[in-house]
């Protein structure tokens, strides 16, 4: 694992912090692990309130992965809307062992779509994708505030 200074800015010593919510157990741990390795600190939930509860904790969440199916209780889809409600341009990747049925209608802008089963490797390489994206995202917003700023 790589250990890095705990900084919530976008920038190199950044600690990107994944919230994963997934009610298989099984699958949970092995997603967490890979996750780890690959140097991100994760947040883990197994039900929809427990992951909504997360995102209202002190420490930011810099990108969502969820199971759309949870069980009872606020499904996937209702964890990412309210991810986005708290931030708009938070990064959210779903996952589902169904079928896609009603993804267009109900998925967050800009969300992306796993399809289980799938590698491992492939669900660490859409993270760093995604975070590297929002990562520049926001480093060009903050170029843009600072030209506004000294009126360039």
């Amino acid at each position: 694992m790589r250990i890095r200074k705990i900084d919530d800015e976008p920038g190199p010593n950044m600690v990107e912090r994944v919230l994963l919510v997934e009610d298989d157990e099984l699958l949970g741990v092995l997603f967490e692990l890979a996750l780890c390795e690959a140097g991100y600190v994760v947040v883990r939930a197994r039900h929809g309130a427990d992951a909504i509860e997360a995102l209202t904790a002190s420490a930011p969440i810099h990108l969502l992965v969820t199971d759309i199916c949870l069980g009872g209780g606020p499904d996937g889809w209702q964890v990412a809307r309210s991810a986005r409600a708290r931030r708009p341009d938070m990064p959210v990747i779903y996952m589902t062992g169904g079928g896609v049925d009603g993804w267009l209608p109900q998925h967050v802008p800009l969300g992306v779509l796993l399809l289980k089963p799938f590698p491992i490797d492939q669900l660490v390489e859409m993270v760093g994708h995604q975070l590297s994206a929002w990562v520049e995202a926001e480093k060009q917003q903050s170029a843009r505030s600072l030209r506004f700023a000294s009126g360039e």
